[in-house]
């Protein structure tokens, strides 16, 4: 069993991180594609960067979702003192359902079911889609608000010992600090590496299928840890 859940914990951070790094680039090529008045936008063709960057995104999004939900499912016993589930629906539905909706409102623009005001001056049909999303979502954000502030409560992290409130800038420079993630994904990169490595080593096909998965997951991560042991960003 924890073979398996250690397997389980790899691949879906794995997953996740597919997604992490993918949306700040197809967001970056969107916003490349929309300066240069080339982007395709609710066109749903191939040749549309638009439709390309909605399917990687699609894609991504998917197999994040998937893997998390493995992830609860094999600790789901381990997590259960803090609740994983609520938590994880609150702040998915935000991420995604936002994303799915405007998708169902570009859907309907590009079937002809919103159309173009017939007033002079009126909204165009991509502007009647964008303003009922952002209509929506300024409602739902509401109900939104008050599941996480039912969901994720202060209470377990109120100390009996005084302590000096946080400084403004201490706490911005640490919401802006991503150093964690490059931290990450460099040893997520790092892992994927050394288990290519690993498995086209004579010495890793002389074990056991099973022995030589085993044993790469379990000191695959400490291995490389060891070895970036002295890099100050670590």
């Amino acid at each position: 069993k924890q073979w398996y859940q250690r397997r389980v914990r790899v691949w879906s951070k794995r997953g996740v991180f597919v997604y992490v790094v993918s949306k700040p680039m197809t967001t970056m090529a969107m916003l490349i594609a929309e300066l240069a008045g080339n982007s395709g936008k609710n066109e749903f063709r191939m040749g549309s960067i638009w439709m390309w960057t909605l399917i990687i995104d699609n894609i991504a999004q998917m197999w994040a979702l998937y893997c998390l939900v493995i992830f609860y499912q094999a600790l789901k016993h381990e997590l259960a003192g803090i609740e994983p589930l609520p938590k994880f629906l609150c702040v998915k539905a935000v991420v995604f359902f936002s994303f799915w909706q405007g998708l169902f409102l570009d859907s309907l623009v590009f079937l002809d079911i919103i159309r173009d005001s017939k007033n002079p001056g009126g909204y165009t049909a991509e502007e009647t889609a964008e303003t009922v999303q952002n209509l929506l979502i300024c409602m739902e954000m509401f109900g939104f608000s008050i599941a996480h502030h039912i969901v994720f409560s202060y209470k377990p992290y109120v100390s009996e010992v005084e302590l000096p409130p946080p400084q403004f800038l201490t706490s911005l420079s640490h919401l802006f600090d991503i150093r964690d993630v490059r931290t990450d994904i460099r040893t997520q990169l790092g892992v994927s590496v050394h288990n290519m490595r690993q498995q086209r080593s004579p010495r890793y096909h002389e074990r056991t299928p099973l022995m030589s998965s085993e044993h790469v997951e379990m000191n695959t991560i400490k291995d490389y840890n060891k070895q970036n042991s002295n890099d100050p960003d670590i």
